[in-house]
């Protein structure tokens, strides 16, 4: 019997859904959503980038954390789990072309929707919009590539650097 939570009663399911999988959204309308609601909560600048080689998408964007202070962040964007989802799950006619495509729509309109939540979390006094977006606070480095803060971070914090054992494995 399922419980509605996806599981079925006495065992959890192994199936990994995915949201929108089969969206017709174009990329360039979730992009200017997210460009539109990151405007609308005060993003000062809003910027989208595609490495071909690995295919990662890149939005990154600069927001005011105070009158004289802004911060740039960015997020890296792979794909590649959501096109190994495609390839076994998706129709199939669907060519591997298809699903690249396919592949990059959907984690656009992921972007989306993760944007939106979290920036109502934030408008609403929920969850401070630093606590919310710091591991993605990020800094140019000389060789003009950006370094987000959990890149720095989480090393340290998995090797017991910073704080300690802060994280304790399984536990």
């Amino acid at each position: 019997m399922e419980s509605g939570m996806g599981e079925v009663e006495g065992e959890i399911m192994t199936e990994k859904p995915l949201k929108s999988w089969d969206t017709r959204v174009p990329i360039s309308k979730s992009q200017e959503d997210i460009r539109n609601i990151l405007a609308k909560f005060g993003a000062m600048k809003v910027t989208f980038e595609e490495e071909f080689e690995t295919g990662t998408q890149t939005l990154r964007f600069t927001y005011p954390i105070s009158e004289t202070t802004t911060v740039p962040v960015q997020l890296q964007i792979k794909i590649k789990g959501i096109f190994d989802w495609l390839r076994e799950n998706g129709r199939g006619t669907w060519t591997h072309e298809y699903i690249e495509k396919q592949s990059k729509k959907v984690a656009w309109r992921h972007i989306f929707d993760w944007a939106k939540v979290n920036i109502n979390l934030s408008e609403f006094g929920l969850i401070p919009f630093e606590n919310m977006f710091l591991s993605y606070f990020s800094q140019v480095l000389p060789d003009g590539t950006y370094q987000s803060l959990g890149e720095v971070i989480l090393p340290k914090l998995m090797t017991g650097e910073l704080f300690g054992r802060m994280l304790t494995e399984g536990k």
